[in-house]
């Protein structure tokens, strides 16, 4: 049996800081997260053509 892999301090905080901005509603909307997805995507498009 394989023991359970303990998690970094820095992967642990990264874990609480997400729960504390989906409980205090910061996190983005499945909408607005879409919309940066494609942001970024586009971004990335741009670069890989320019070179």
């Amino acid at each position: 049996m394989k023991e359970k892999e303990k998690c970094t301090p820095c992967e642990a905080n990264f874990e609480r800081n997400i729960h504390h901005l989906v409980k205090e509603g910061e996190a983005p909307t499945p909408k607005q997260r879409h919309e940066k997805e494609q942001e970024v995507k586009a971004a990335f498009e741009e670069t890989r053509t320019k070179k």
